[in-house]
């Protein structure tokens, strides 16, 4: 590859290899392409698959990581990345076809967006849909329900800030604003993606493109009440970070985020065995946010039984 690509695409991945050249086969055949694989740490045969498939495929470059996550990796490839914009895309993830020449095509038009994202659905190892990421989130839904064509998106800060609504594997950035905003925190324990789109939703225009163009692995949970735990105290640190700039775009987006709060804590109390206080904080995210889904996430907690204190 002699040009300068359009765009670097960037895989962190680490044990994935059951899923990973499903994701490289869905970017597509675009020569115009440059895509950087981070291995980081991989146990299952990923460095030699990878080094087989890039002696066959020559937009193919690979990284090793230093088995420090996902974030570290990604640096470490923003860093390397030749092309002025950088998609992002997990190993166990899956683009839709046509997804980066329409997003390619609202960069073009739109040169001063930041970065720009996409509309993705859920999808469990068996392949059932769960449904669509936009519609999951009542406020975003709202205003935007309508929308059929890609747009700049309004009072970015503040509505990023009241519903993480950004799938990491759907969103496209500037490589210059990337590297100019540090990339991914690594500081942070985790909601490190959040934190950085509204760092650059802070610096520039973002994009959003309606349709579904992406598909997100969901992986069967287990006992993650401890990551719920880190996820909350990052978020809490992030919002310090943002808050006022969001809520001077609006105020509201305050409700939108203390939903989320009480929701996730909620979550957390359930997997913990505490249904009343479960109940009793998916009340108050009802109360924020007042909609039908938090009406029947409370009936749902209510109807559990065999509550705890």
């Amino acid at each position: 590859m002699t040009e300068l690509p359009a765009v670097s695409v960037i895989i962190p991945t680490r044990d994935a290899l059951a899923w990973l050249p499903a994701a490289i086969a869905s970017i597509g055949p675009r020569p115009d392409v440059e895509i950087i694989v981070v291995d980081d740490g991989s146990s299952d045969g990923t460095l030699a698959w990878l080094g087989e498939t890039a002696a066959r495929d020559p937009r193919l470059r690979f990284m090793v990581g230093m088995r420090a996550g996902p974030s570290r990796a990604r640096n470490l490839a923003i860093g390397a990345a030749r092309a002025p914009l950088i998609a992002f895309l997990d190993a166990d993830d899956q683009w839709l076809p046509n997804k980066l020449d329409i997003q390619l095509a609202l960069h073009r038009d739109h040169p001063e967006i930041g970065f720009s994202f996409t509309d993705y659905r859920h999808v469990t190892t068996k392949g059932e849909d769960r449904g669509g990421c936009f519609a999951f989130w009542p406020r975003f839904a709202g205003r935007f329900v309508s929308a059929r064509q890609p747009f700049v998106l309004e009072r970015a800060v503040s509505t990023l800030f009241a519903e993480n609504v950004v799938g990491t594997s759907t969103v496209i950035a500037r490589t210059d604003l990337l590297r100019e905003a540090g990339g991914f925190n690594t500081g942070l324990t985790s909601a490190e993606d959040w934190d950085l789109w509204l760092v650059l939703a802070r610096r520039a225009p973002v994009g959003v493109v309606p349709g579904i163009q992406a598909e997100y692995l969901m992986h069967r949970p287990g006992n993650a009440t401890g990551r719920m735990d880190l996820r909350l105290m990052a978020m809490s640190l992030i919002a310090e970070r943002h808050r006022a700039a969001a809520l001077a775009e609006d105020p509201s987006a305050e409700s939108g985020f203390n939903a989320r709060m009480y929701a996730a804590r909620a979550e957390i109390a359930e997997a913990s065995g505490h249904r009343m206080r479960s109940v009793g904080l998916r009340l108050q995210a009802l109360a924020y946010q007042p909609t039908r889904r938090a009406a029947c996430e409370v009936l749902g907690a209510l109807r559990s039984g065999g509550a705890t204190a």
